[in-house]
């Protein structure tokens, strides 16, 4: 299949072609930037897709979708010149299927970025209270010889 539709990745709209469409993902073409790891959004017609993108490789671009696709809509919808359409603005578009997932992503990273800076900070106190230990522990023990010797 080749569906004509828009893509927008960290530098704005592209042109893309739908090559496959399954439940849960899209394998795309575009010259657009989309990175491994980044999240995208796919128009066409009046259908949006939120994606994260899992692989490129010669301007094809394997996208994973955390909420399901509307396979149907999707390979049913209008011709590309409603998806210019849409990523305009001019028609509507189901604001429901935007996910929210890559914000709940971003704060889930930043929420385990502080758990291992607390673990990280945790772990170099241990070891400084150890290295403080280690290093008066022999001066302390020849203080108590001298205070019991005498």
């Amino acid at each position: 299949m080749m569906l004509p539709a828009r893509m927008r990745g960290g530098s704005g709209w592209s042109d893309a072609c739908i090559l496959n469409v399954s439940r849960r993902g899209l394998l795309v073409y575009s010259s657009g930037s989309a990175e491994p790891g980044s999240f995208v959004e796919i128009r066409r017609g009046g259908q949006l897709v939120v994606a994260r993108v899992i692989w490129r490789r010669n301007g094809r671009i394997g996208l994973h979708s955390p909420e399901p696709v509307r396979v149907d809509d999707i390979i049913t919808a209008q011709t590309a010149a409603s998806a210019v359409q849409s990523s305009t603005g001019h028609i509507p578009v189901d604001r429901r299927r935007v996910s929210r997932d890559p914000d709940r992503s971003r704060q889930h990273g930043r929420s385990m970025e502080f758990l291992a800076i607390v673990l990280a900070g945790t772990a170099l106190a241990g070891a400084a209270v150890a290295a403080v230990e280690d290093a008066i522990a022999t001066p302390l023990a020849t203080v108590r010889t001298a205070l019991s010797a005498h």
